[in-house]
């Protein structure tokens, strides 16, 4: 029941937008609500749990469908994965990406995003300027990406194995 009730207390407070800002002025994410600071954190500690798990070992949070993981960078993508957001602010508040890639080196990789933005009537834009910030769920199996320009961040995506 206890952890039902934490549960269901996070769940609430993540869903409650926030106008407050960060106290700490040296924080590289100041200026962003607390609900993208929370996500952040949380980002931050399930990287470096993954990072310490040993080969092949499986974590719920961490590689399931749905677990947290995901759902964190979800929404970090459907906060932060757009303008006024630049390519300082996302490495400033996530870190380092695991990757980062070109247009032509994304190329393969960017057909099911390009059909998605199809399908919702946006229009696809190919740029040779674009640098796409790669953040891993899974590896390379499944990942977050933003897409920056000039260094400011102009959308998001995913790339999903579908396997």
């Amino acid at each position: 029941m206890k952890r039902f009730v934490l549960t269901l207390s996070a769940v609430i407070f993540l869903a409650t937008p926030s106008t407050a800002r960060t106290k700490n002025s040296d924080d590289k994410c100041s200026g962003l609500n607390e609900k993208v600071v929370v996500l952040v954190n949380q980002y931050k500690e399930l990287r470096e749990r993954r990072r310490q798990l040993p080969p092949c070992t499986f974590d719920e949070d961490l590689s399931a469908d749905g677990g947290k993981l995901s759902r964190v960078l979800s929404s970090l993508g459907s906060e932060l994965g757009h303008s006024p957001y630049t390519k300082q602010n996302i490495v400033g508040c996530l870190g380092a990406p695991d990757a980062v890639k070109s247009h032509r080196q994304m190329g393969r990789l960017l057909d099911i995003y390009n059909r998605e933005l199809k399908k919702s009537g946006r229009k696809v834009e190919a740029s040779s300027r674009r640098e796409y910030l790669i953040y891993f769920w899974r590896g390379w199996h499944d990942f977050l990406f933003f897409i920056s320009e000039g260094g400011v961040i102009v959308d998001h995506g995913w790339w999903f194995a579908y396997e």
